[in-house]
């Protein structure tokens, strides 16, 4: 599929998603999980947070990209005009883009699961032993290495876009078409991508270190490792 076909599959999985109901006990339990992976997401990468060269760039990955915060306005942004947004942004940078959406919108539909397996858990507190218990029982191993293949995979295209004076400035000049053509939401998270990643040495380096780490993680749930998320090796 070219990056059109795309964004466009992946908007229709995304708009099926249970979130956009108006299931408010189902929606009060996705955050609950959402809100304790994000603090488990930030102690296995403190690290990398301590830097503050890279620091903007994981929290952007971890709540735009990982968390899908403000996933919707973009969503809608892309399905009302697709096309005339394959014309006016830079082919690369959509087909990077594409990549962004497929990760988080995986992410959305493994978080939803798993909020569906824990069920009434989420009332209250959650601790690390009932995620991990649900992680194991709701599987999809596969789809979950996915994610973390594409996580890994946007780092190089991004390093080649932010060291591209040529193709930023060719960014830089649609922005304001951009937003007259109502993709205020789409062009400002890929600027802001490009913005909070340049600081970093080697983006190609820093998304694959955070996949690993994942990995880690991955590997030690499905083996019912008896503390998954501690002393993962940097």
């Amino acid at each position: 599929m070219n990056a059109g076909e795309r964004l466009q599959h992946y908007l229709e999985r995304f708009f099926a998603l249970r979130q956009h109901g108006d299931d408010s006990l189902f929606l009060d339990r996705l955050h609950r999980l959402q809100s304790f992976q994000r603090q488990r997401l930030m102690g296995t990468h403190q690290a990398l947070l301590a830097d503050p060269r890279l620091r903007p760039g994981v929290e952007f990955l971890l709540d735009d990209v990982y968390g899908g915060r403000h996933l919707l306005p973009v969503a809608r942004e892309i399905r009302r005009a697709l096309p005339k947004a394959m014309k006016l942004l830079p082919d690369r940078v959509m087909s990077t883009s594409a990549l962004a959406l497929e990760a988080a919108i995986i992410t959305q539909e493994l978080d939803e699961a798993l909020t569906a397996c824990l069920g009434e858990r989420l009332d209250t507190a959650l601790d690390e032993a009932a995620y991990a218990q649900a992680y194991q029982t709701l599987g999809r191993e596969p789809e979950r290495r996915q994610q973390l293949a594409l996580i890994a995979g946007l780092g190089e295209p991004l390093d080649r876009y932010i060291r591209s004076r040529m193709l930023l400035s060719t960014f830089r000049l649609v922005r304001k078409p951009a937003h007259a053509a109502g993709f205020t939401n789409l062009y400002d998270f890929i600027d802001k991508s490009f913005r909070v990643m340049k600081p970093a040495p080697s983006v190609g380096r820093l998304l694959r270190q955070v996949a690993a780490d994942e990995t880690v993680i991955l590997e030690r749930l499905f083996a019912h490792h008896p503390a998954p998320f501690k002393d993962v090796p940097q």
